[in-house]
């Protein structure tokens, strides 16, 4: 007779704000470093993008909203991280195998958000080739396996 494992929702909910917000900051940083700040562009640009995805083009008329984008950016991280730790709470190898777990994740998590972004008409193709790779490549090693490395971490604990 199989064991059903029973999901701990309240640490669930502990590890996907930790993780999440861990998972965000790391991103918008190396997307900074690596995509902005080499075509002299503003993070509250980028932030104002995030915003679009919830309000339309209106969002970039006024950078004021780029503070709703930094909201839209933390729930949705928080969401994708929500789902990683009940997928570690459920599959343990998830947590053994964190480093290769978290970047399959990420980049499961960069083509559903396209997907997403294509039914809120807010999707946006690459400028370049180049750029296309380091989207995918940001999201999965610095939002995934950062996601993943604070889940284990936590399960650890």
């Amino acid at each position: 007779m199989a064991a059903t494992v029973r999901p701990n929702w309240g640490r669930i909910v502990m590890q996907a704000f930790s993780a999440g917000i861990a998972g965000v900051i790391v991103l918008d940083l190396y997307l900074y470093l690596t995509a902005i700040l080499s075509e002299h562009g503003s993070l509250l640009h980028m932030w104002q993008w995030a915003a679009v995805a919830a309000l339309g083009p209106v969002a970039l008329t006024n950078a004021s909203y780029a503070w709703l984008g930094v909201v839209v950016e933390l729930i949705v991280a928080v969401a994708w991280a929500g789902g990683y730790a009940y997928l570690a709470q459920m599959q343990r190898f998830v947590n053994t195998r964190w480093l290769i777990s978290g970047v399959m994740y990420g980049l499961v998590v960069y083509f559903l958000t396209e997907v997403l972004l294509l039914g809120a008409h807010a999707f946006v193709w690459a400028p370049s080739p180049a750029q296309f790779v380091n989207q995918i490549f940001a999201c999965m090693v610095f939002f995934g396996v950062p996601v993943a490395y604070v889940v284990a971490r936590m399960n650890r604990a």
